[in-house]
């Protein structure tokens, strides 16, 4: 038997979740593609076996030992592969097909904790999905699986070099523990915590107090003149263009649920150390940051409160301690900084390995948090995913949130001046229309 290994901060929450609602797909992170080429099977096998041995938590399972969670490598057990012929399928089919096969539960006791799996349509026509549980992954490790798989594929599923051991990131989490930096650490999150509470809009349905852990998306794309704006509408305020939509996403929340004090939370990569960068794994902490709303605040003001509240997090990002609870998260992905280049935000797809790939977008890890904010940043295009609890909110809610966001960005773009509480929540001809309805369902918002 293998030597079991320790686990990270991270990946001990992730099992805890796990044994709370082991038959949740909240915690699967999936990403699909479409292929237009042949695809030789026995070479997708061979290269979904090197992508294994590349990474080695793909490759282990997960037990408690004397009452604390472990990893222990197991590279023995069967290459999670499979292929299923779906002739005749739509294309509609076909993107169920896919979701079903990426939200299927993972054993982490016992089997690897990701699997591939290869739909075939025809010769020339299929959906490839890679999956894998948090605990063994992250937004951004999925589309490493994804290079490294096609890598192995194009070379017909030759062995890949071994990358740096995600073990070597538990030690240099674990040496942080007990030095001076943890400590003001966690003393800075208990501060930031201490009176205030957990943002989230009022539910459409009265919870049940457990957690369904599970979800819906909406996908909210932006014009791409606002996109574009971003940029240069950032700079002239003084913050990042990740900064300007964080502070126009708690203008939102601001407006949404009448708080004038509240947390919301910021999922963020911990690759920073030597080697990290091409790791499979979990390498995220989550930052709470705080929003404070004082009469007559600016939406430029609000954003350089995001700003430097999103600073000080990520000041203290390296030290795994605990952070103040949040309900509502908002996450950034850039597209154009994926591994597999050209293929995410652009419709036409891209050429990678000797293969034509579409991006098959499958909603996935929804159900994590009350509501959970993807965006998607690209060249002069931006995308708002919303995932969010649909055992609390009805879709429209969802809806009208997206559009009061896309409102609170615009005003930071065009009028940073403009007092978060006199932006109009939705479009002038949609306004005299609540209106028109009384004044107490326009209240609501």
């Amino acid at each position: 038997m293998t030597a079991a290994l320790p686990l990270s901060a991270g990946q001990e929450a992730m099992w805890f979740l796990h044994r709370l609602a082991p038959l949740s797909a909240a915690y699967n992170v999936v990403l699909g593609v479409r292929t237009h080429s042949p695809l030789d099977e026995k070479a997708l096998g061979r290269a979904v076996a090197a992508l294994a041995r590349r990474h080695e938590l793909l490759t282990s399972v997960y037990e408690e030992e004397d009452g604390q969670p472990v990893r222990r490598p197991a590279p023995g057990l069967p290459v999670p592969f499979e292929v299923r012929e779906v002739p005749g399928r739509t294309d509609e089919e076909l993107a169920l097909l896919a979701r079903e096969a990426g939200a299927r539960p993972f054993a982490l006791t016992d089997a690897w904790p990701f699997r591939v799996v290869l739909l075939r349509r025809g010769p020339a026509d299929a959906a490839l999905v890679v999956a894998a549980h948090h605990i063994a992954s992250d937004a951004t490790s999925q589309w490493l699986m994804l290079r490294d798989l096609l890598d192995s594929y194009a070379l017909g599923g030759a062995p890949l070099p071994a990358a740096a051991p995600y073990s070597q990131y538990v030690d240099r989490e674990r040496a942080l523990t007990g030095s001076p930096a943890h400590a003001r650490a966690e003393e800075f999150w208990a501060g930031l915590g201490a009176g205030t509470v957990a943002a989230t809009l009022p539910h459409d349905r009265p919870g049940t107090g457990q957690a369904a852990l599970r979800g819906a998306t909406y996908v909210h794309p932006l014009d791409p003149e606002l996109a574009a704006g971003l940029p240069d509408a950032a700079a002239r305020i003084g913050v990042t263009p990740f900064a300007l939509l964080l502070g126009a996403f708690q203008a939102a929340v601001h407006r949404s649920t009448g708080l004038d004090d509240f947390l919301i939370g910021c999922p963020a990569s911990t690759r920073i150390a030597k080697g990290t960068a091409d790791m499979v794994g979990y390498l995220v902490n989550s930052l709470a940051l705080r929003a404070r709303f004082a009469a007559g605040a600016t939406i430029g003001e609000t954003v350089d409160e995001a700003h430097l509240g999103l600073l000080a997090g990520l000041r203290r990002l390296r030290h795994p301690v605990p952070v103040p609870g949040f309900a509502m998260a908002v996450t950034l992905l850039a597209t154009d900084r994926l591994p597999v280049p050209g293929l995410a935000g652009a419709a036409e797809g891209t050429t990678y390995g000797g293969l034509r790939l579409t991006l098959l977008d499958l909603p996935h890890m929804e159900g994590q948090f009350d509501f959970n904010v993807e965006l998607r940043s690209g060249a002069d295009e931006l995308t708002v995913v919303l995932r969010y609890a649909d055992d609390l909110f009805e879709r429209e809610t969802v809806e009208r949130f997206a559009e009061l966001y896309r409102r609170m960005i615009e005003a930071a773009v065009d009028r940073p001046a403009a007092v978060v509480s006199r932006i109009a929540p939705t479009a002038d001809d949609q306004l005299a229309e609540l209106l028109a309805l009384g004044d107490s369902q326009y209240d609501e918002w």
